[in-house]
């Protein structure tokens, strides 16, 4: 079962998933989220890889949780807010900093090689990275790894023997 399956499964115990051939063309987005008489839906178009579809269900799922009325037009402040939560919480939900980790230990440098490693888009691994870049502070310390967030995201092994002192 693929990692977008996986998600599927969970994610239909709570709201309705519809592929719907033609959304990117009739609305310009590859998936949505919409409430109908009570009952949530998400639509995304079938034509794309799963990895994006993956993404595109997490960060529609994320919406269903936080977004409030109808967010299409961005030009306003508090539908990009809603659009910014959404995404922020897809990072989080796809990522965590044990995934950056392991792939640290696997000598994986640039952002296609992680992307491949976590079978994920590039461009979502490097927003994501990113992100938690904003999220962290230079230094700080997680599992036995300091966290370097100046440059590039990357961690060192902290010996024992300095988390003791």
């Amino acid at each position: 079962m693929s990692k977008f399956e996986e998600l599927e499964a969970v994610y239909e115990k709570y709201v309705e998933i519809i592929e719907l051939r033609g959304l990117k063309e009739h609305t310009g987005m590859y998936g949505a989220f919409k409430v109908k008489n009570g009952k949530p839906f998400i639509f995304l178009e079938p034509n794309q890889p799963e990895v994006d579809k993956q993404v595109i269900l997490t960060e529609e799922f994320m919406h269903m949780l936080t977004s409030v009325g109808v967010i299409l037009n961005q030009s306003q402040l508090k539908n990009r807010r809603q659009e910014l939560l959404a995404r922020r919480l897809a990072y989080k939900a796809i990522i965590s900093i044990d995934d950056l980790i392991h792939c640290y230990n696997l000598g994986l440098q640039s952002n296609y090689e992680v992307a491949e490693e976590l079978e994920l888009p590039e461009g979502f691994v490097l927003n994501a990275i990113n992100y938690f870049k904003t999220q962290l502070t230079d230094g700080d310390v997680y599992k036995g790894y300091r966290i370097h967030t100046t440059g590039p995201l990357s961690f060192t092994k902290v010996s024992d023997k300095a988390l003791s002192s």
